[in-house]
């Protein structure tokens, strides 16, 4: 019995020895782990004082903006793209030369509107004197200028001599005018893309259509997402110069990149409008005053006979790409028209309803961004080629139209559309940007908002566009020592956090290089540097309240010009101080209520060992 007990002692002995050894290697496999992590996440910014985020650092990829796109080469046989171009004599020049001595036209560019000539090619219009010379009226009809062409076959912008003050010139004939005015504004850059001389131009008692466009690329928050964002367009319309808001008689928003929108537009004009007078498209640069043009063209809203024969507007990032008035007749809306195109609507509901369930199925199973996008089609009721005398035939001899003649009798009393050229806004930072750097700056699918814990004396700073410096917080609730920052900006567009104190210093340290993305490296990259304005900050502070319970609804939004926005939630019962910078001190804001105010939705959790949280999928409600 007695070597019994021992050995059962024994063994009981061993078994609690082995239990606990195995214990105290699980604790320290679990503590090494977490260590490890933590030691991960301080490795990728040892070399980096004073940064305590980097998107490109965390991503662990290479940024879009580390190798530059090669800016493409001059064309040297580019006027072989003109029919009317004979060839290049021996010893010429092959870019084209001017000619002064030969007067200009009055044929505008189907591009930009600018009157055609050859005789400065620093001037809007301009065409080699190789390709203008001797063409007939209707010849220069079907010409584009060499800006034009560069834009659309090669996306190279060419600079032209057009000063400020010829832009608010060249819109401000609608003052003398019975018209309708249909005023852009950029959903992801307002009120900076708000001209706030629009007042002085519109006048008091001119009708206004107030439109967002780029609706596609706002995250939705919420079933009544489409209604908030209407009231935050219309109350900063009218605090930056829009008036009183009485004249507005309808706020619509569109995406004039995949047609949301465009259908109802149309019928709120025909509702509202008719045929009373012509209708002008106005709007600061890059607010997409083209692109509506161009798919309207394309539309019930335009004579169909006449769709063909109108040149679509040039459109490229760059701005201030339309440099005078173009235009296209309207389709008178008669009864019978609208009942017609009445009848194509409700016929097509079906499919558009089908075709919104797929679209968000996708959303929810993938997470596509792509396809959370509100998306519909453009159609037309009335076609001229389905017409039995139809001018485009070919029969008898007759020989095809191919420009529209606004002298016609038929478009004597004829309302028209007018795309007019886009005004500088002096907070838009896009005159110190290339068009690659526009391209990147520009975001291609829905925005998913990036969330970062920022504490005080921390700056996060937007590429090299923009920088914001939480200076203190204070709340009731010491537990929260942080404030919560969504930025809604282009994917492209990295994000930095680093020390206050040391930010300016950061800020040198990274220009020009992956880190901060814009201005982008490049052959020229110091000469650009030396030119670039850098950041400046707002004369007085921003301060903060947050008043009870905010139940995860945004309190404000701080917007950054054109590099895009942040919005802040704060604990409950708390305040901070904030600094915000952009070059120029241009297109600072504060926006209230929050334009996404249930952003805190779309959004993961905090990750570890970091001040970021993780993105999700594109947020789709049900109904």
């Amino acid at each position: 019995m007695l070597k019994t007990s021992r050995l059962y002692k024994i063994l009981n002995k061993n078994v609690s020895l082995t239990f606990s050894r195995l214990q105290n290697t699980a604790a320290e496999v679990g503590q090494s782990s977490r260590q490890k992590a933590w030691l991960q996440a301080r490795e990728r910014y040892k070399d980096h004082e004073h940064v305590h985020y980097s998107s490109v650092l965390e991503t662990k990829i290479k940024s879009h903006f580390s190798i530059p796109e090669a800016p493409q080469p001059f064309p040297e046989d580019w006027m072989e793209d003109y029919e009317f171009y004979k060839g290049a004599q021996k010893g010429a020049d092959k870019k084209g030369t001017p000619d002064a001595s030969i007067s200009p036209s009055t044929v505008p560019c189907n591009g930009c509107g600018a009157n055609l000539h050859c005789s400065s090619e620093s001037l809007p219009g301009y065409i080699p004197s190789e390709i203008f010379k001797g063409r007939s009226h209707q010849e220069l009809q079907t010409i584009t200028c060499k800006r034009c062409h560069f834009l659309n076959h090669y996306n190279i912008a060419l600079d032209v001599e057009v000063a400020p003050s010829t832009y608010v010139e060249t819109i401000s004939r609608i003052q003398d005018k019975f018209a309708l005015a249909i005023v852009l504004v950029d959903l992801l850059d307002f009120p900076s893309s708000i001209w706030p001389g629009m007042q002085h131009v519109l006048g008091t008692k001119r009708p206004v259509f107030l439109v967002g466009n780029k609706v596609d690329l706002l995250p939705r928050d919420s079933n009544i997402y489409m209604q908030h964002i209407k009231d935050s367009l219309t109350r900063e319309f009218v605090k930056h110069g829009g008036g009183d808001g009485l004249n507005i008689k309808n706020v619509s928003l569109i995406s004039a990149k995949t047609g949301y929108g465009i259908e109802e537009l149309i019928t709120q004009l025909h509702k509202t409008w008719a045929y009373k007078g012509d209708v002008y498209l106005l709007g600061c640069t890059n607010v997409g005053k083209s692109s509506l043009f161009n798919i309207l063209l394309n539309s019930d809203y335009c004579r169909p006979e006449a769709s063909d024969l109108v040149r679509k507007a040039t459109t490229c990032p760059w701005p201030g790409t339309t440099l005078k008035l173009l235009r296209f007749p309207i389709l008178r809306p008669s009864n019978d028209r609208i009942y017609l195109r009445f009848k194509r609507l409700v016929s097509e509901r079906n499919d558009k309803a089908l075709m919104e369930k797929e679209r968000r199925a996708v959303a929810r199973e993938t997470g596509a961004a792509a396809a959370a996008q509100p998306v519909a089609t453009v159609g037309r009721t009335f076609d001229r080629r389905d017409d039995v005398n139809d001018a485009f035939a070919m029969a008898g001899g007759t020989k095809p139209i191919t420009t529209l003649n606004d002298r016609q009798k038929d478009y004597k009393e004829a309302r028209w559309v007018y795309d007019t050229p886009g005004v500088m806004q002096p907070d838009q930072l896009t005159p110190l940007l290339t068009a690659e750097e526009l391209v990147k700056l520009q975001p291609t699918t829905m925005i998913r908002p990036r969330a970062f814990r920022l504490r005080p004396q921390m700056s996060i700073l937007l590429g090299g566009l923009a920088r914001l410096d939480l200076l203190e917080i204070t709340s009731s609730k010491k537990q929260f020592d942080w404030l919560k920052v969504f930025v809604f900006a282009s994917e492209n567009l990295p994000v930095m956090i680093a020390d206050t104190q040391a930010a300016e210093n950061v800020y040198k340290r990274y220009l020009g290089t992956p880190f901060l993305g814009v201005p982008m490296a490049g052959e020229d990259l110091q000469t650009r540097l030396q030119r670039w304005p850098g950041l400046q900050c707002k004369d007085s502070d921003i301060v903060l309240t947050s008043e009870g319970r905010n139940e995860g609804r945004l309190n404000c939004d701080i917007t950054l010009s054109s590099a895009g926005w942040m919005g802040f939630l704060l604990p409950g019962h708390s305040e901070c101080r904030l600094r915000a910078w952009t070059p120029h001190a241009a297109g600072i804001y504060t926006r209230e209520p929050a334009l996404i105010p249930l952003a805190d939705r779309l959004v993961g959790k905090h990750i570890r060992y970091s001040l970021a949280y993780n993105t999700t999928k594109p947020f789709v409600f049900k109904k």
